[in-house]
Parts: structure tokens; C-alpha cells; sequence
């Protein structure tokens, strides 16, 4: 039923530290499917995320997905995700984007043929989608008043631990988290509450103040 999975659970490629994607091709016949810049991309593939943890060096979590040609259209048809150390189901109900491998497969891949770069060789972003499976489209900014109120939304939604789990999807410190919560509240964004204290609300775009910070 895994033989796909298995296999690439016998692959000894050394991952890096932290969480990467990669992509792999499926053995045996793979049908090709042509984008719309022309480029053709042979299926199926499988783009995995690995997690590796920095001081043991052990794989902590792993989601691999498949997508095939089915009908012509590139569709996600398999999906795999297991942790050694149990699945977290608030990282995954928070962070984990369904649409993100045919973002991939779809809008990457052909770029990266179009340019001459080997798509089984290139480190994929591991968050940011859907802006991220556009190469060389910046990212929105850290600071920028769409992303804090995307952070505060995560941090009501999650509740208290919010700082781990936030600072696992962006790479970063929970320290930082809890600045970008901090500077949320400072522009209007997320309502006020007492020192110390948890939550506050999303303030309609309409009745923030305009505050530099």
C-alpha cells in the first residue's frame, strides 16, 4: 500500500538540521504533464517536509505527499505524515496546507525547468505559500501589518503555547513571537489586554489607529 513511502524511507540522503523540503521522483512509468509555460513535468513526484532535530540529529517529523496525473491535471493522490514523537495536532490544524505540494508541482517546478535549475536538487521554502512557490517573489515582510495580523490570529486560535508552535512554522525564537504579538497590539491591530495577561481581538481594519512600530 506504501511502497512509494517505504522506499524513500530507505533513502540514506543526509537531510539538514531544522526543516527542509525536497522533491523525489516515483519509480516506474511517469506520464508527462505540460504547464502552461510549456515546460513539461514528468509524474509522479513526491514532495516531502523533514523535520531534524539539531542536537540529536533524528528525524522528529516527516510529511510526504504524492502527486500523480490524473486526467490529464496534476492531483494530490497520497499523503503520509508521522512523528516519533506523535503528531501535534494543533501545529498541524494551524500550519498545514493541503494545497502547498500542487502549489509545487504546478507553479515551482515549471519555473524551475524554465530557468535550467534541476528541480530534485533545490531546497523548497517551507512556509510562505502560496506566495512561495513563486521564485523570486518577496515574501511578505515580518513587520508588515497583513503578516502581524496573521501572526495574532494563529495566537488566539492556538492559545497559550502559542510562542512554540509559531516559532517552529517561521524558523525563529519564541522570543520573537512574542515580539510580533507585542508589536501587533502597539499598532491596533490586536486589542490591548493587562500585563500579563492572555488574548484581546482582531480590531476591524476600519478602527485601528494609524501607529508607526
Amino acid at each position: 500500500m506504501y511502497s512509494w513511502y517505504m522506499s524513500k524511507l530507505s533513502d540514506k540522503e543526509q537531510r539538514p538540521n531544522g526543516t527542509s523540503s525536497r522533491l523525489s521522483a516515483v519509480k516506474g512509468i511517469r506520464p508527462p504533464w505540460e504547464a502552461p509555460n510549456g515546460q513539461q513535468v514528468d509524474l509522479p513526484v513526491i514532495l516531502d517536509l523533514v523535520h531534524v532535530d539539531q542536537s540529536s540529529g533524528a528525524t522528529l517529523w516527516k510529511v510526504e505527499a504524492r502527486v500523480d496525473l490524473v486526467c490529464n491535471e496534476p492531483r494530490l493522490t497520497e499523503m503520509h505524515v508521522s512523528s516519533s514523537a506523535g503528531l501535534d495536532v494543533v501545529q498541524l490544524q494551524h500550519f498545514f496546507r493541503w494545497a502547498t505540494p500542487l502549489d509545487v508541482i504546478m507553479r515551482t517546478v515549471p519555473e524551475l525547468l524554465e530557468r535550467g535549475i534541476d528541480p530534485f536538487a533545490y531546497e523548497y521554502p517551507v512556509n510562505g505559500y502560496p506566495d512561495a512557490a513563486d521564485i523570486g517573489k518577496k515574501p511578505t515582510a515580518p513587520h508588515s501589518d497583513d503578516f502581524l495580523e496573521d501572526v495574532a490570529r494563529q495566537y488566539l486560535d492556538i492559545g497559550r503555547g502559542y510562542a512554540r508552535q509559531i516559532a517552529r512554522q517561521h524558523h525563529v525564537s519564541e522570543r520573537t513571537v512574542v515580539s510580533w504579538i507585542e508589536k501587533a497590539r502597539k499598532r491596533g491591530i490586536l486589542s490591548s489586554v493587562k500585563k500579563g495577561q492572555f488574548g484581546g481581538k482582531i480590531v476591524p481594519r476600519n478602527q485601528r489607529e494609524k501607529k508607526i512600530g
